[in-house]
């Protein structure tokens, strides 16, 4: 379905970004409160991704690795563990098979993990809605995901 492929599009961009790089306007979210937000991990964070089921992580296609990806899971703060985290390995990577690294067009991946996550509080996959919002409605969207706005 079309529609979902673009509402997941929309909802799951993400990018790599250096320890120092900041958001302008950007803010802290609330402990906790962003529970289908994954880290990708290789050693250090180098991109993000949503979690979308127990198995299942929607990030960027150009953030596959050449190597199994630790897919962080209930993480606040990657640099401060309050109990809270799972570390689950990847299992599979399967890009969009229109991607184009060089133009970034089809720039979605999905992620299946090696083992199911334990859903709880800290870690849920995204609510996706069952229709498109209505004209007008304030959206929240990733900082990322704002080029896919524009084509």
């Amino acid at each position: 379905d079309m529609e979902l492929f673009l509402l997941l599009a929309l909802f799951g961009g993400a990018v790599a970004l250096g320890e120092d790089d900041k958001i302008v306007g950007g803010y802290e979210c609330r402990k906790n409160s962003v529970p289908y937000q994954v880290s990708l991990f290789t050693g250090y964070n180098f991109c993000g991704g949503i979690l979308l089921s127990d198995e299942w992580v929607l990030s960027a296609a150009h953030c596959k690795s050449k190597s199994d990806v630790e897919v962080r899971l209930g993480e606040h703060n990657i640099f401060e563990p309050d109990g809270t985290e799972q570390h689950i390995m990847s299992a599979e990577f399967i890009r969009h098979p229109d991607y184009n690294p060089r133009t970034q067009d089809g720039d979605i991946m999905l992620i299946r993990l090696s083992r199911p996550a334990v859903l709880n509080s800290y870690v849920q996959p995204a609510a996706l809605p069952s229709k498109c919002a209505a004209d007008g409605t304030l959206c929240q969207v990733p900082k990322t995901a704002t080029r896919f706005l524009k084509r």
